[in-house]
């Protein structure tokens, strides 16, 4: 049996064997795992967990019909670590989200929605694609975000009543706050390197196709939907 996996995890600490009971460590405080029962306000809840990507994946049925095979999702809600991925397997796409995603910092409803919209932008968001071997398959990260931000965010808005006239802010605010609820877990550019605003970035000399850009160049294809930011795509 041959599997193809392709884990784009946000930010892992600690990944349990599928096997393992969803229980934080005792001994290690420094992995990110937080139960339901320790974030009781989230503001992303059951009902929404659920019923966001759902609805999300639903409004692109048509897309995914040219994927490269049917996809099914795998919400844990009871899960308590911080993980979205989309692996193909058994020819089947899974889109895996763990409980402890929505229990960050930050997570929104909104910002969920952009998390569900990246993963989902791996499987039809389209060229540059990935050429890690066994992901040829998937968009890169710097277009999942591209394909989150023009395409998937906006249709989820609109699908939820938001006027044309304030999708554009809607989905910066969504992009934002899900780079600002990263932000403490990128290592390797560091906790205060997120500004809300127009930053002249570096230009790239050549397209980044399997690494992620910076949190900033990330958040700049939500605050500007209009063109693939040079941060990270080279024309």
């Amino acid at each position: 049996m041959i599997i193809r996996l392709v884990l784009t995890f946000v930010f892992i600490l600690y990944v349990p064997s599928i096997m393992a009971l969803d229980i934080c460590p005792k001994d290690r405080p420094d992995y990110f795992c937080k139960s339901f029962e320790m974030v009781p306000n989230s503001p992303v809840q059951l009902f929404d967990f659920y019923v966001i990507p759902s609805k999300i994946i639903g409004l692109f049925n048509q897309e995914l019909q040219k994927a490269p095979a049917p996809i099914i999702l795998d919400a844990r809600w009871e899960s308590p670590y911080f993980g979205a991925g989309v692996s193909l397997y058994d020819n089947q796409i899974k889109l895996m989200v763990l409980g402890g995603t929505v229990r960050v910092d930050g997570v929104s409803k909104e910002a969920y929605a952009a998390i569900i919209c990246h993963e989902l932008g791996h499987i039809i968001g389209g060229y540059p694609f990935q050429t890690i071997s066994g992901s040829e398959w998937t968009s890169s990260e710097g277009q999942a975000d591209y394909f989150a931000a023009r395409v998937c965010l906006p249709k989820y808005f609109s699908s939820l009543g938001v006027h044309a006239s304030e999708i554009s802010e809607a989905v910066e605010t969504a992009g934002f706050e899900m780079m600002w609820a990263f932000r403490n877990f990128d290592s390797s550019h560091g906790p205060n390197t997120l500004l809300r605003k127009k930053v002249e970035l570096p230009s790239v000399s050549s397209t980044l196709i399997n690494q992620y850009p910076t949190l900033q160049c990330r958040y700049e294809n939500f605050r500007n939907i209009n063109e693939r930011p040079s941060c990270w795509f080279k024309k």
